[in-house]
């Protein structure tokens, strides 16, 4: 426990102006920029642009066998936020990554799952993924 508390005080001060609690702007700001990543489709969409590059909405509701609409709307999402750009051609939409950091977000998070599989998914405080 004191080697994670040392670790931590190593960290950069990032949030040191931040307030806690669930009622603070930025907590709950920053609570809605993680919501952006806890959807499984979302998630395969990042993923899929990764591996791909530049896509069309066309291809990845071919590639999740989901329905055009779901898939927009979690582009819509996305783009909103700012994990994914979208470059418009006539009136093909081709989605990319917009940041670097999305994908390393999502390769820390599998990252921290890996050393904690079987934790989570024992824990039965977190809602299961509307898959």
């Amino acid at each position: 426990m004191q080697e994670m508390q040392e670790s931590f005080k190593e960290q950069p001060e990032t949030l040191e102006g931040v307030e806690v609690g669930r009622d603070d702007e930025i907590m709950c700001l920053l609570s809605k920029f993680f919501n952006g990543f806890s959807n499984p489709t979302r998630l395969s969409i990042l993923l899929l642009l990764a591996r791909r590059g530049e896509t069309r909405v066309g291809e990845l509701v071919e590639e999740l066998e989901a329905p055009q609409p779901r898939i927009s709307d979690h582009l819509r999402c996305l783009s909103w936020c700012g994990y994914v750009g979208v470059r418009r051609e006539g009136r093909n939409a081709f989605y990319s990554i917009a940041d670097s950091r999305v994908m390393q977000m999502i390769c820390l998070g599998e990252s921290l799952l890996r050393d904690n599989l079987e934790r989570v998914e024992a824990c039965g405080v977190t809602a299961e993924p509307a898959c």
